[in-house]
């Protein structure tokens, strides 16, 4: 059905492969797409405040693993649907689980993210997107194409 693989690939073979299914993770979920959305966000934001190499640590880990979790639960889900195509109650706890995973990470890196920004700075950011005209309406755009982006209907992958 597939081709055989060599049993030994070089590096560059598995980075090309990881990227791609990266790539189907954006382009088909649009819980992902959310979650990238709010990574550039949280990355704006984190620039306007004088954030210790600590802050972006634990920043920079709570994205990867929100993302992670979400392109792992993809990766189930997938698997799970080629494997069973009619409803069955294991398939649908291992579905929901592997959601669950990815819902708890969302919520810790929420909670993580409030501890990091709520701060004076944020408010004086905030105030500035408000009171400086092209900041705001600049900011208001990426909004817009974030939504956009968002609300796009996800491409299915192989086999759909």
């Amino acid at each position: 059905m597939y081709p055989e693989r060599p049993a030994r690939r070089g590096l560059s073979l598995g980075v090309r492969d990881a990227l791609r299914g990266i790539w189907v993770c954006v382009r088909t979920q649009r819980n992902m797409r959310i979650h990238l959305a709010v990574c550039c966000y949280v990355v704006y934001f984190g620039l306007q405040l004088p954030l210790s190499r600590g802050e972006w640590a634990c920043l920079i880990g709570a994205m990867g693993l929100v993302t992670g979790l979400e392109a792992a639960n993809t990766g189930v889900e997938t698997l799970c649907n080629f494997a069973q195509k009619h409803p069955n109650p294991m398939i649908r706890d291992v579905k929901d689980v592997a959601a669950g995973a990815g819902l708890l990470g969302a919520v810790a890196a929420a909670a993580l993210g409030l501890v990091i920004f709520l701060r004076p700075e944020l408010w004086q950011a905030v105030q500035e997107l408000c009171l400086v005209p092209w900041k705001g309406v600049l900011f208001l755009a990426s909004l817009g194409a974030a939504w956009v982006w968002i609300a796009l209907p996800g491409k299915k992958g192989r086999g759909k």
